[in-house]
């Protein structure tokens, strides 16, 4: 027995020479996963580690304690329950294919080494098969017949490779171009020789059918030449001139409207329905074109089983002055039917639905209706303002751009802003109007074609008109505001719980984000409003118009928290000592003296200076108040003072007394006089109090001065009524207590606690 090739070895169906084509269909698909393993051939993924491969008759794993192990559908299962993985997939498929054809995995095998030797520098080396993993026994005859082996270009290759897909699929028209890039009788590979001519004949048929269809469709026998047609197209399912004959006569006969179709440069049809000529109307095929795509849909729709297995779809394409274009469509639609994911945009289009029966054509087409894939833009959306309409939209992603018409009721609007997907049109009047998009295409001849159109009717509605200044004034513990703006609006002060918008913002009534109430202050003198005391308000003006509004300008309103326990003294020298409780959570206290009811004085004291040094302040003897707060917090805030936390404190008038001793007249004193002066800057209030002399006797001790009015005898009284500043009044002190015995003054009356007497030296007033 012989070991070069071409002497018969092994199984019945091996080989007799070396393969030129591997005549598996799916084997670009087993590359691929061989590729993805890294593998240099299938066989790396046949043998364990330090084995080695004989191919001569047969596929055999040479090495370890079995020696000789055949590798047939049962070792490629375990292997696959061994390595599983990735390698799951490949043996997988090569089990399939073993059991398909047991000498399909030899085949592939020595298709590989022969492309490997090939392309090896040292190809001829029996050395490079061993090194691929060849038994060196087989490795000389493998490489000489490698050697002299027919070399493939790389088209010829992928023809050889492609070829068992072509095949299998129907595709015989397919098969018979790339039969025609191969050598004749294949190269010694008998196998491919037999592929050969049943293609050569499968052709022939074809041909045949085509012709007899022609002769009968010219003696006007439409029934056999349909019948001729789809003979042809069930002996090659990718005859272009077998499908569009069939399209063309079924519609010829009524089954989808009158008029050729594109392949015949004929009218559009009326209609989509094939009709059965006893039975009357049974299947539309209906398109519903979307931006990017095409969804094509059987009507009454076929079982989910028919809609891949038992359908072939097909997109003819219009093409002027040329072959009528032929797509499959396979894509399935969720929804029922298929999708065209990339329909030709600018041309007109038809599509077809045939049935399958085993995988090839089984009957006349179902046939829809011309289609110009033109088409319109999506998601065309719009909002309005003052005067203003915003439109977006998408465009199709084949579209040369849109052309876009705003129409009112006095006719198309100019001077709109066009952006990509976007239009702005300002200073419109209230009313309505129509927005027109149409898509622009490229036709195959160069002109420009338009989309039918997307029409969306919006509406401008009446705004207010937006206040465009807002002014605050504090004055009296209240704050009273002003604007300008807002002329034909219901302008509402409010304070929004976020953010404000922005002035000019446009906001419509949302339940979502409701406007807020107008400001709930009290109202205040002279039509102010009053804050809460401690509050920081922002305060914005919103014009409303029924359920729109447009906000406005806005600004800060701060009331800080009062100040308790306030109290203000005089302490002489023109200065008058404020103490008050530091209220909580303030850094600072601000203290405002009014005085003469123009002169203002503001002080800002800190806490730690306050409890250090205390608060004085300035003042006159006139009257005056002192407000005090805590300082704002918030710059640029129009600020109120709290209601209360002011303290009055009267002008610094005070009644002065001194005792006058009498004048000597020779050895004794005449009668001492009391001499009541006023001191009072400003006008002399009515109220002043009365003033009383008051004597308490010693009883032989030295006497104590009184301390009521009540404790002592009243010897001298006053009235207020005749003291006047500058004229003093004086009158004689009654001689009638013995003494010695203690005078002092006390002042009387309402007004008593707002006049400071001024007392003399207690021992200018003891009379002994």
């Amino acid at each position: 027995m012989g070991l070069e090739f071409g002497h018969n070895l092994g199984l019945r169906r091996a080989l007799r020479g070396l393969p030129l084509s591997p005549l598996v269909p799916g084997y670009g698909r087993l590359v691929a996963r061989q590729r993805a393993l890294g593998l240099r051939h299938i066989g790396d993924a046949l043998v364990e580690r330090g084995r080695v491969l004989g191919v001569l008759d047969g596929v055999f794993e040479e090495g370890g304690a079995r020696r000789r192990q055949h590798i047939g559908a049962d070792r490629l299962r375990q292997l696959g329950a061994t390595r599983g993985g990735a390698y799951g997939p490949l043996l997988a498929q090569l089990e399939a294919v073993q059991l398909q054809d047991p000498a399909a995995l030899r085949r592939i095998l020595l298709y590989q080494f022969v492309e490997l030797l090939q392309a090896h520098p040292q190809g001829s080396d029996p050395a490079t098969a061993v090194a691929l993993g060849v038994c060196p026994q087989e490795a000389g005859p493998l490489v000489r017949g490698a050697a002299s082996h027919l070399r493939l270009d790389r088209e010829q290759r992928g023809a050889v490779e492609e070829l068992a897909d072509a095949w299998a699929d129907g595709k015989v028209r397919r098969a018979a171009g790339l039969a025609a890039l191969l050598p004749a009788g294949g190269g010694g590979d008998t196998l491919l020789r037999g592929r050969l001519a049943e293609i050569a004949e499968r052709v022939k048929e074809a041909d045949d059918a085509l012709d007899a269809a022609r002769e009968a469709e010219k003696a006007g026998d439409a029934r056999a030449a349909e019948d001729y047609m789809l003979r042809a197209a069930r002996l090659a399912s990718d005859c272009p001139r077998a499908l569009l004959g069939l399209v063309r006569l079924h519609r010829g006969r009524g089954g989808a409207g009158v008029g050729a179709g594109p392949e015949a440069g004929g009218e559009k049809p009326d209609t989509a329905a094939v009709y059965d000529e006893v039975a009357g109307p049974r299947e539309v095929l209906t398109v519903l074109p979307a931006p990017e795509t095409v969804t094509v849909a059987l009507s009454p729709a076929p079982p989910a089983a028919d809609m891949a297995n038992g359908r072939r779809v097909v997109r003819l394409t219009r093409v002027p002055g040329g072959p009528t274009g032929i797509t499959e469509i396979t894509d399935l639609s969720p929804s029922g039917g298929w999708v065209d994911p990339s329909p030709p945009f600018g041309q007109e289009v038809r599509y077809a639905a045939l049935p399958l029966r085993d995988g090839t054509i089984d009957g006349p087409p179902v046939v829809s209706d011309v289609l110009l894939v033109a088409p319109d833009v999506s998601g065309l959306r719009s909002t309005t303002g003052r005067g203003r309409i915003e439109a977006t939209w998408t465009e199709p992603s084949g579209a040369l751009g849109v052309r876009v018409q705003l129409v009112g009721s006095e006719g198309p609007v100019d001077g709109a802003d066009m952006r990509t997907g976007a239009l702005t049109a300002t200073g419109l009047g209230v009313g309505a109007y129509v927005l027109r998009v149409r898509c622009r295409y490229r036709s195959p001849d160069g002109a420009v074609i338009e989309s039918a159109g997307a029409e969306h009717p919006v509406s401008v509605d009446p705004w207010p008109t937006p206040v465009d200044r807002l002014d605050a004034t504090a004055a009296h513990g209240s704050v009273r505001f002003s604007w300008s703006g807002g002329d034909d609006a219901d302008v509402r002060l409010v304070a929004w719980p976020a953010d404000p918008p922005e002035p000019g913002a446009e906001l419509t009534d949302d339940p979502a984000r409701p406007w807020p109430a107008p400001l709930p202050w009290a109202a205040g003198s002279g039509g102010g409003l009053v804050p809460p005391p401690g509050s920081v308000t922002r305060v914005s003006a919103l014009a409303v118009l029924g359920p729109r509004a447009v906000a406005g300008p806005g600004l800060v309103v701060e009331c800080p928290p009062a100040v308790a326990g306030a109290r203000v003294e005089r302490v002489g020298g023109g200065r008058a000592r404020v103490t008050f409780d530091w209220p909580a959570e303030a850094g600072e206290v601000a203290a405002t003296v009014e005085q003469d009811g123009a002169s203002t004085v503001h002080l800002v004291v800190a806490r730690s200076t306050y409890v250090r040094e205390g608060l004085y302040v300035d003042v006159a003897p006139t009257a005056f108040s002192v407000t005090l707060s805590a300082a704002p917090r918030t710059p640029d805030a129009v600020v109120v003072p709290p209601p209360g936390g002011a303290v009055r404190v009267p002008a610094d008038i005070a009644v002065s007394y001194r005792i006058v001793p009498g004048a000597r007249r020779a050895l004794r004193r005449g009668p001492s006089l009391l001499r009541v002066t006023l001191s009072c800057p400003g006008e002399v209030p009515a109220d002043l109090p009365e003033f009383v002399l008051v004597a308490r006797p010693g009883n032989g001790r030295d006497p104590i001065r009184p301390r009521t009015p009540t404790d002592g005898t009243t010897l001298l009284r006053v009235g207020g009524g005749t003291l006047s500043p500058g004229s003093p009044v004086e009158l004689p002190v009654p001689s009638g207590l013995r003494p010695p015995y203690a005078l002092r003054g006390f002042l009387l009356g309402e007004g008593a606690a707002d006049v400071r007497l001024d007392e003399p030296s207690p021992t200018t007033l003891v009379v002994r």
